[in-house]
């Protein structure tokens, strides 16, 4: 029973729900009436709870009758989950106009989480009109209210005039914003911007300074860029052995980009041995994430018999994949080999 009391404290405060819940919330509310309110509050989330407790379960009929009870009683986190039941279709037919409009009503009320999911639908076109404007003014309402990934999508849309005028002064104001909530992508993101904008030039030095700091804390991204600017000699003195560094590192923690370049490295650069196996290695990683030119590369591999045993099949797969990815050079080489290995494309 304490455990229970304990997780239920717990997600009180992780919900952080915001509106009122009581019809009347007006300074005429007399003492009898403010302690009405409060009782409604606390009956209207214990049945939210209950409701909570119930999808956890995923005893999704009895949740929907729970939320739609404590949502009629004015408590906006179960309008909101009622919404994820429709838009997700759990236990119910998936209904996106019914959850768009709980969504609506209760991100009206003030509720950060369906600002941010409706902000989300609008830029993404899931579930609505895809609609920039609006993802723009939603992301704005959420942003405002402290929510990290809003921030970060706001200041690109301010960056890319995506929904609203292009402003880099305005996009750097969001990327601080999650920058202060320990966002490392923001600062990525910033550094970035600082660094090839012009009309940031007066932030030069300090873009190459959080680039760097962003890619010793890890930010993968900021590894790769930070790899590009010393292989091409952009902005730092051109260095190769740091360059490879950097590149390596964004490969090692996942990034397919990366991935595939220090493949091509590990085959053909004059500065390194060539590393057959590391270079398919890193390649069969990048393809994995379906990386087209990875895959169209293996299927080469294969084909020709480079660094690997000469394998018509796995061609095939690796050709095929990348076709379906929208890589013509696969596509076309593809036919080639169906044409002269017809029993390998069977």
């Amino acid at each position: 029973m304490m455990m229970k009391t304990v997780l239920k404290i717990i997600f009180v405060l992780t919900l952080s729900i915001l509106p009122s819940f009581a019809e009347d919330t007006s300074l005429s509310t007399t003492k009898g009436e403010k302690s009405t309110a409060s009782t409604q509050e606390s009956t209207a989330f214990d049945i939210f709870y209950q409701g909570w407790q119930a999808q956890s379960d995923q005893n999704y009929s009895k949740a929907m009758s729970l939320y739609k009870t404590s949502a009629q009683q004015g408590c906006a986190v179960a309008k909101f989950h009622l919404g994820q039941m429709y838009e997700k279709g759990l236990g119910i037919q998936q209904d996106y106009k019914v959850a768009v409009d709980l969504y609506k009503k209760v991100a009206e009320e003030g509720y950060v989480k369906a600002q941010a999911v409706l902000a989300e639908m609008y830029h993404t076109g899931e579930g609505v009109k895809q609609d920039s404007k609006k993802a723009f003014y939603w992301y704005k309402k959420s942003a405002e209210q402290g929510d990290l990934q809003s921030q970060l999508a706001l200041a690109k849309m301010y960056e890319e005039a995506e929904g609203v005028k292009k402003s880099l002064v305005k996009s750097a104001q969001y990327y601080k914003m999650a920058v202060k909530q320990g966002s490392a992508e923001a600062r990525t993101s910033l550094s970035i911007m600082y660094i090839t904008q012009e009309q940031m030039h007066k932030h030069y030095e300090k873009g190459k300074k959080l680039l760097r700091k962003s890619a010793r804390e890890g930010e993968v991204k900021a590894q790769y860029y930070l790899s590009q600017l010393y292989l091409k000699g952009e902005v730092y003195k051109k260095n190769y052995e740091d360059g490879v560094y950097w590149l390596k590192r964004a490969a090692d923690k996942g990034y397919a980009k990366a991935q595939y370049e220090i493949g091509q490295i590990y085959i053909g650069d004059r500065n390194l041995d060539p590393t057959y196996e590391k270079s398919v290695s890193y390649l069969k990683k990048a393809a994995k994430q379906q990386y087209a030119s990875a895959q169209y590369d293996l299927g080469l591999m294969y084909y020709e018999g480079i660094g690997v045993e000469e394998d018509k099949h796995q061609t095939y797969i690796y050709w095929n994949n990348a076709s379906s990815l929208g890589d013509k050079d696969a596509e076309h080489n593809l036919k080639i080999l169906c044409k002269s290995f017809p029993e390998v494309c069977k």
